[in-house]
């Protein structure tokens, strides 16, 4: 495709220069607000961060096609003379930081980028003069520093802080752009006319797979007027509306009176009918126009959404109410396959949204049912030509959608504080298994001791991290009496070292029998290891070798059993409430967060339990150590704290996926197009 014909097909909005603005002012509000909630800063230094950001936005906005020499940004060898050491130090950081934050972003950036193509009409344009990229924020991290005036030392700290936060936050911020750009109408461009040399680059964390779901409705069709053509009937391109199509007026008339005739029948048809997809066969239209082909791509699409078995039978039956709305859009419409914005697609996806996290067997009774149908009822009544009037409807599922996803937050309320609890919890056992690994590396430490270490003396610092945390006084003397139980059973050669140990020993031995009475340990235990440590201490004192019963533990590789990573469900009651915990279970529970999936607060994730049944939840809150994850759902009755690793390993595995990142539209074209027998070559 040529670059004229790659810019008519783009459909750029008649209000672009409008959306830019806004779209700029969006974009500086949401990073600054990620900086402030990172910590916080003078409001000075991040104006100077918006500037900069806001500049390079510009800049990007307003440039033309710029040649390869021209891209390297004009960095000239009389330049690089001029960068002096230390601020070459931070460009190279600067680079790993883009490039790490690339890596993390590249899904949320490419969709980001397909938009910002159709808004500035340049399928030329490359990724690096995306307005909204990453060049933005490094030009914003070099005012930031700055505006602080920090020295170069403080500059890299920055860098290192912020690039982790980013990495786990930034995701959120290109997701809200994307919406932001789908509800100013902003499609995204088709991959396949994207003409920049660096857009062939394949694209991380999924982002291909994101452009071919994008492109699988055109290809859908285009695929059908191929096999039509193979079947002889005359191959073109879908070039208007019905009224200016191949059809004659007289045929269009016909068919818009059979779709009057089917939208009365379906007012009349009750929810338990079959839900069956309109055809070009069943409206009469001949397999030889090239619209039928779009008919018929409509057609499947609809079919994969009625076989979606996470879509309630109930929303389904709206759905399928849509049709005849969708098909009349279709038919105006030539950009209705390549607009993924277009308004008869957002509606649809708008009322699956909204009934995300519903139950399969839910009730048509149901409040959130009754809305979605009354919606549908409506647009059935009012669109006949303007997709203007489904901007209202839209406009209803929204609030809809917030409405429900607040009411799950308020659901979860009551567990945030329980949350908090167990990742202290979960933290306390991991600096204290962390503490007691450390001191038994020593290879010469006898197995006793370091069983009771492992066994019994862990639990005393983890108690001791959980009252007093770990910079207290009460930790380190916890510390000092399991380090001077080890150094009272290594041999003592010197007579000054036997005369310091019998000093010592008297309240080293009350420590250790304060803190086995604190967590609790048996008499008969506590009465064996004092033996134990009686038998080893006069040893020691005695400098020669130990009795073969205390002989050292092989440290090294026996030290701790290997810790299964196994899942573990509970459940606990707060009151009226519920809250079911899937959790790993023992000494895995101190692994934090794997970093490999963006999980966020606000998205709806679908996953399975310990005994496979499948939920559906809303992220209300992901704690900050550990990354546990608390979802709620109004319909529960419950919530749910389940641990990141769970997630992130059902997500490999294809049992979860964040169903608020889907669209319904879109993924239905995908499938339809899968099961599309290839067309004759």
């Amino acid at each position: 495709m040529s670059l004229n014909a790659a810019t008519e097909a783009l459909p750029v909005p008649d209000d672009a220069f409008e959306i830019l603005r806004d779209c700029r002012v969006f974009f500086q509000k949401q990073l600054v607000r990620l900086l402030h909630e990172c910590e916080p800063l003078p409001q000075e230094a991040l104006r100077a961060f918006a500037l900069a950001v806001g500049e390079h936005y510009d800049e990007m906005a307003a440039s033309q096609r710029r040649s390869s020499f021209d891209q390297l940004g004009g960095l000239t060898a009389s330049k690089i003379s001029l960068v002096g050491e230390n601020d070459l130090e931070i460009d190279i950081r600067l680079g790993d930081f883009s490039t790490r934050l690339q890596e993390r972003n590249g899904a949320e950036l490419w969709r980001v980028y397909l938009r910002f193509i159709t808004l500035l009409g340049r399928p030329d344009m490359p990724q690096a003069d995306n307005p909204v990229g990453l060049k933005g924020i490094v030009k914003g991290m070099l005012a930031l520093s700055t505006a602080l005036g920090e020295s170069h030392d403080r500059a890299l700290e920055r860098i290192a802080r912020y690039e982790d936060y980013l990495t786990e936050f930034l995701p959120g911020v290109y997701a809200a752009t994307n919406d932001f750009l789908i509800g100013r109408k902003v499609s995204a461009a088709q991959a396949s006319i994207v003409t920049a040399p660096d857009a062939a680059v394949p694209h991380p964390s999924g982002a291909t797979g994101a452009s071919r779901t994008e492109d699988a409705a055109v290809t859908l069709q285009q695929s059908l007027i191929a096999r039509h053509a193979a079947g002889g009937a005359p191959a073109g391109e879908w070039s208007g509306g019905f009224a200016a199509s191949l059809l004659t007026q007289a045929m269009f008339g016909q068919l818009l009176t059979r779709l009057d005739e089917l939208e009365r029948t379906a007012s009349t048809v009750g929810e338990g009918a079959a839900l069956k997809p309109l055809s070009a066969a069943t409206l009469g239209v001949p397999g030889s126009a090239p619209e039928a082909a779009a008919i018929d791509a409509l057609a499947m699409i609809f079919e994969a959404i009625f076989e979606e078995p996470s879509l309630p039978d109930a929303i389904k039956t709206a759905l399928s109410s849509l049709q005849i709305p969708t098909l009349r859009a279709a038919m105006l419409d030539p950009a209705f396959f390549s607009a993924d914005a277009h308004p008869a697609r957002q509606l649809l996806d708008k009322m699956a949204r909204a009934a995300i996290g519903l139950p399969i067997d839910v009730s048509s009774r149901h409040p959130l049912c009754v809305h979605i149908r009354e919606i549908a009822s409506r647009v059935r009544a009012e669109f006949v030509n303007d997709t203007a009037v489904l901007a209202a409807p839209t406009a209803e599922l929204e609030k809809m959608i917030a409405e429900r996803d607040a009411k799950a937050g308020q659901c979860a309320t009551a567990f945030r504080s329980i949350l908090q609890r167990l990742e202290q919890s979960d933290l306390a056992e991991q600096r204290s298994r962390q503490a007691i690994d450390q001191l038994c590396m020593r290879t010469d430490l006898p197995a006793g001791i370091a069983r009771f270490l492992r066994e019994h003396w862990q639990r005393v610092l983890r108690q001791t991290w959980l009252e007093s945390g770990e910079d207290s006084s009460a930790w380190r003397e916890q510390l000092d009496v399991a380090e001077k139980l080890i150094w009272s059973v290594t041999p003592k050669a010197e007579m000054e070292e036997r005369k310091l140990l019998a000093r010592e020993l008297p309240t080293m031995l009350q420590r250790l029998t304060a803190g086995m009475q604190r967590i609790a340990v048996p008499e008969a235990v506590r009465g064996e290891f004092l033996d134990t440590c009686f038998a080893l201490q006069t040893a020691a004192m005695r400098g020669v070798a130990l009795p073969q019963s205390a002989a050292p533990a092989d440290n090294t590789s026996a030290a701790r059993p290997a810790a299964t990573v196994m899942p573990s469900q509970s459940e606990v009651r707060v009151g009226d409430h519920v809250l079911r915990i899937y959790d790993l279970a023992g000494a895995s529970r101190g692994i934090g967060r794997t970093g490999t999936q963006a999980l966020r607060v606000g998205e709806w994730l679908a996953f399975r339990m310990a005994d496979d049944e499948m939920l559906c939840g809303r992220i209300c809150h992901i704690g900050k150590e550990g990354g546990k994850l608390l979802l709620a759902n109004p319909d529960w009755g419950f919530a749910v704290i389940l641990h990141p690793s769970i997630a992130d390993r059902q997500i490999k595995d294809g049992k979860a996926y964040v169903a608020s990142q889907t669209s319904l539209f879109n993924f239905a074209a995908e499938q339809a197009l899968r099961r599309s027998p290839k067309a004759v070559s």
